[in-house]
């Protein structure tokens, strides 16, 4: 279910969210636009996928006194810019379908233009080892063919290696074996599902492993903003200036170890 003030337009929105991957980076790079352009919470959503959660407003500092609450999925809005965010903050356990469909109804129902999923994979899956890149699956028109824009942005198309299998079903466990991410979370599936029902749909993730990865989600916002320019200056996106930190990224690892111990 999810819910949002009905008298909200969002025609030609793009919606952005992520996919709970290794590292977490989808989800750090949602907070990092939501704290950066200071975006406002307009609904939330539960589905019995996820586990549900509650907790204080992760954007505001206390001394701000802010009443709003953060649930598993909450969705944010920037109006000058056309996006959407809808944010997940726990894993998923449950089967997806009932997910999937709320989502594409949703889409369909709001007439938004361009969804994208952000992710994360496995570091040691990739072949090479070149500069942190950001790696894109695209059904999206606007990119599809346009091969300037792509270079300019600097991504790497995804490819799997393919199976050496024949015949039509082996040609069809191929694709879907190019498509899969791994450690990407349920990205892949949800990008199928929406190219099966022709709802253009765009995924962005890097590789990472687990730990700090706050430089692995200024990879993926440089990728993204560098296609949907949602701030002033894309080029130096790592500057004080351009992003804004949530304030619950101070609790990351906790409090520091008491001196008592030793």
């Amino acid at each position: 279910m999810i819910k949002i003030a009905e008298e909200i337009d969002l025609e030609n929105y793009t919606l952005i969210l992520p996919s709970v991957a290794v590292g977490n980076v989808g989800q750090l790079c949602v907070d990092l636009i939501i704290s950066s352009l200071n975006l406002d919470k307009i609904g939330s959503s539960w589905n019995p996928m996820f586990i549900p959660i509650c907790g204080l407003d992760p954007y505001r500092d206390d001394d701000d006194g802010s009443s709003s609450l953060c649930t598993t999925a909450d969705l944010y809005i920037g109006t000058s810019r056309n996006i959407i965010l809808f944010q997940l903050r726990s894993p998923y356990v449950g089967n997806s379908n009932s997910f999937f469909d709320e989502l594409s109804r949703f889409i369909r129902q709001k007439k938004i233009s361009k969804t994208v999923i952000l992710t994360s994979s496995y570091d040691y899956e990739r072949a090479d080892r070149p500069e942190p890149a950001v790696r894109y699956l695209t059904t999206d028109a606007s990119l599809i063919g346009n091969e300037k824009l792509v270079e300019s942005l600097c991504w790497t198309k995804h490819t799997k290696r393919q199976s050496s299998s024949t015949g039509s079903e082996a040609a069809a466990a191929t694709t879907m074996q190019r498509r899969y991410i791994p450690g990407g979370g349920f990205a892949s599936a949800l990008f199928e599902h929406l190219e099966s029902i022709e709802i253009p749909c765009t995924v962005l993730f890097c590789y990472c492993s687990e730990g700090d990865n706050v430089s692995d989600a200024l990879i993926l916002f440089k990728g993204l903003n560098g296609w949907l320019n949602f701030t002033n200056n894309d080029t130096n996106v790592n500057q004080a200036n351009d992003i804004k930190y949530p304030p619950s990224w101070e609790y990351f690892f906790g409090n520091p170890p008491s001196a008592g111990m030793y």
